[in-house]
């Protein structure tokens, strides 16, 4: 500490926290005699201001970085509120402008400082909304023509919008009035829709995002068209939907978009990228089923057109057709000539078989004759063979004479027996084939009960699929033939058991052919 020489030290002006307090709200009073305009980007805004008393919030100013580099707290006081009437930019009731974080205001104000706690306050008395207005309209500009030099523009309005656009993605806050209206109106029509909600904050910074997830969730879940919807509000509360994020991913959305985002003058640039604009979430409601409707009158009138085609070509075939006697007397002539031909075929198969066994006993009886005839050939040459066999031996004892004359005897035995046997085998097989030519008779088959049923072209039919396909039938008996027309059977399963009488008079099975014998009647 200096003293100067020859004196007391000078007394130093000390301050007590008060003084030095109230000394710095005398300067600013001072220096801030009036009211001061002040502008920032508002953060720290309570999400519950509007039904506060007190609102405290803070301007900041960012640099060149977009982090904040300067903030001054500021605050609405309930006096002032009322006063000035500042509760509408709080509320919403301002049709322009509402307070809300990241917005950039001009803002009218009085430098405050409070002894006490040494606090420095900004009071805010009045609030510029063209300011406001102006820089989200710059701001909505440069992202539109950003857009626009993105080709992203009619991105989304390309994309084709489904017929039936019954499977409707949602994107709104949960348990608005904005998704009541919208499914009130989708319940009040007759069509299914399916409705699939993904909730999101339809203001504020957190909007954005929590739209663009929403945005992502739905396309995954396959749906047909998505909704963005929202009640209605200020410009600067629909001014969320003019971010460029937003914007971006509603033009690159894959499936169409309609947004609503209840505002009946100004369009978004949420509005501007989608594929439809409708004004409020009922609108957007009776849009939807306005397309269903009318593709469901496009299939009522395609089948009223198929009908009355129908109807017309069946007039147009019944005109063409012949008269009823033209069409009887027709069935009746073809009648007679299908019965003329089964007679022919039944008497030219009877005169085929008749023939056929002709035939067959001629060369059996050709085949006996001829062995007949080898055998006694050959047993003649062997016999006198053997008796001119004693009258070459010149020479030999009578040992060997007589030997020779039992070997004879005995190999003359042999081959009697031999020559015999042939025969009797031919004999025995001509008698079978004799007795099985009588068997296949067709005439005895009549005889003794069985018919045979042809085609009208003289096929033998031997199946149910057959007969059916024939039509007409040619069934010949014993004493003669009669015709009959084929329909098929319409009760299922096995036929039921015939009671006893009807095992008497039941006909006698077709007899089977023995072995070695082929059925004439397949």
């Amino acid at each position: 500490m200096n003293i100067p020489a020859g004196g007391e030290a000078a007394p130093r002006p000390v301050l007590t926290v008060r003084e030095l307090n109230e000394q710095i709200a005398t300067a600013l009073q001072l220096a801030f005699p009036r009211t001061v305009w002040l502008r920032g980007e508002v953060q720290r805004l309570p999400h519950d201001a509007a039904s506060r008393q007190h609102v405290y919030f803070e301007l900041h100013e960012t640099g060149r970085s977009g982090a904040a580099e300067y903030a001054v707290a500021v605050a609405i006081m309930g006096w002032d509120r009322q006063k000035f009437g500042l509760g509408r930019y709080l509320d919403g009731t301002d049709r322009d402008l509402r307070l809300a974080n990241q917005l950039e205001v001009c803002l009218e104000c009085r430098v405050d400082f409070y002894p006490k706690f040494g606090k420095l306050t900004l009071k805010v008395v009045g609030i510029d909304p063209a300011f406001s207005l102006g820089r989200l309209e710059a701001r909505r500009r440069q992202t539109l023509a950003f857009l626009a030099e993105s080709g992203l523009l009619g991105a989304n309005a390309a994309l084709p919008l489904p017929e039936l656009p019954l499977r409707v993605g949602l994107v709104t806050a949960p348990g608005s009035a904005a998704e009541r209206d919208f499914l009130t109106g989708l319940e009040a029509s007759r069509w299914a829709f399916r409705v699939v909600a993904r909730g999101a904050r339809m203001q504020g910074e957190q909007l954005e995002a929590e739209v663009i997830a929403a945005l992502r969730h739905l396309q995954a879940e396959g749906v047909d068209v998505i909704v963005i919807t929202r009640g209605g509000g200020s410009r600067a509360d629909l001014s969320w939907f003019d971010q460029r994020d937003l914007a971006v991913a509603i033009a690159g959305c894959t499936v169409p978009v309609v947004t609503a985002i209840g505002h009946e003058i100004d369009r978004s640039i949420a509005d501007e990228v989608a594929h439809h604009a409708c004004k409020t979430p009922t609108a957007a409601a009776e849009f939807l089923v306005a397309r269903v409707d009318a593709a469901s009158a496009r299939v009522d009138a395609a089948a009223a057109a198929l009908a009355q085609r129908a109807r017309d070509a069946l007039r147009e075939a019944g005109a063409r057709l012949p008269a009823p006697d033209r069409l009887e007397r027709a069935a009746r002539g073809t009648l007679r000539q299908a019965r003329l031909r089964a007679r022919t075929d039944a008497a030219r198969l009877q005169a085929a078989v008749t023939g056929r066994l002709a035939a067959v006993e001629a060369r059996l009886a050709d085949r006996r004759a001829r062995l007949a005839l080898a055998s006694l050939g050959t047993v003649g040459r062997q016999r006198a063979r053997l008796l001119a066999a004693p009258g070459r031996l010149v020479t030999g004892t009578g040992a060997r004479l007589a030997a020779a004359g039992l070997a004879t005897a005995g190999r003359t035995a042999r081959l009697e027996r031999e020559a015999c046997r042939p025969l009797g085998a031919a004999a025995r097989r001509l008698d079978a084939l004799a007795t099985q030519a009588r068997l296949l008779d067709p005439a005895r088959l009549l005889a003794r009960g069985y018919t045979i049923t042809t085609a009208p072209d003289g096929r033998a039919l031997t199946t149910a699929a057959q007969a059916v396909a024939a039509g007409t039938l040619l069934t010949r008996f014993a004493d003669g033939a009669v015709a009959s027309r084929v329909a098929p059977a319409t009760g299922g399963g096995d036929e039921p058991e015939p009671q006893e009488g009807a095992r008497r008079g039941r006909k006698k099975t077709k007899p089977q052919a023995r072995p070695g014998q082929e059925p004439l009647f397949r």
